[in-house]
């Protein structure tokens, strides 16, 4: 059976019970209608899941007693987007629905061609973090999906994750590697299962020279063939296949 879904902080949980306030509150009271006696699934975003019974509705929090507590746990093989800043609703779409899919966190960028005044990222950040937490909702994760702060692109460390790609259309690169070679990478040079992470060009495309330094720090570069991709396509489809290849190979 399917239940209302939400995350909480470990603090509003008390032994065998949890209490809903603020904008869950309202969603729980106003929108879903809940009544005592229903269930509601629970996460906190750690360590639990629960399954809770509603036994009480006041003015401004909902009562639950657990049912059920069950372990969760963060997948091994972390993927992580890197995701140069595009127009609104582009930036929004590949937040929501990479979210969805599973990304485990998405670290917007600024790179050559991002066109976004820096001075207003701060709001867009929140918004962003807001959008993948109710698709990470919306999609019943156990964890919630984390914007990270923007960086700019020179400050990415590909050596800090186990595999690095960028899709990209960039010819004079010598080590461009065809789509097929992705399992290869992921499966037999990502032996222990550490993170991934890629990068994602803004909608102008990269720089030759943003390119030329990612590689030359160790990142893949790979092509998805003739079709020529939107960014925030690229940045759904390139995550789709990787979680099919990671989850067939678990």
């Amino acid at each position: 059976m399917t239940y209302p879904y939400f995350f909480t902080s470990s603090d509003n949980i008390k032994e065998n019970s949890i209490v809903i306030t603020g904008n869950d509150f309202n969603h729980l009271v106003n929108v879903l209608r809940v009544r005592t006696g229903d269930y509601v699934e629970i996460s906190d975003n750690n360590h639990y899941r629960y399954i809770a019974e509603v036994i009480s509705i006041g003015k401004s929090e909902v009562g639950l007693k657990i049912n059920k507590k069950i372990e969760i746990f963060r997948s091994k093989t972390g993927i992580v987007l890197f995701q140069c800043i595009l127009k609104r609703e582009a930036m929004e779409l590949a937040i929501q629905k990479t979210a969805e899919i599973g990304i485990e966190s998405i670290i917007p960028v600024f790179s050559e061609r991002v066109i976004l005044d820096k001075e207003k990222i701060k709001n867009k950040v929140l918004r962003w973090q807001l959008i993948a937490e109710q698709a990470s909702k919306q999609c019943k994760s156990d964890f919630i999906c984390k914007v990270l702060p923007p960086i700019n692109i020179a400050e990415i460390d590909p050596s800090a994750y186990e595999t690095f790609f960028i899709p990209c259309e960039s010819p004079s690169i010598e080590n461009n590697e065809n789509f097929n070679a992705i399992e290869k990478y992921v499966f037999t040079n990502n032996k222990n299962k550490g993170r991934i992470a890629y990068l994602i060009g803004p909608e102008g495309g990269f720089d030759e020279k943003e390119i030329e330094m990612l590689s030359g720090k160790g990142s893949i570069l790979i092509n998805f063939g003739s079709n020529i991709l939107r960014a925030e396509t690229a940045s759904i489809y390139f995550l789709s296949v990787l979680d099919y290849l990671i989850k067939r190979n678990e």
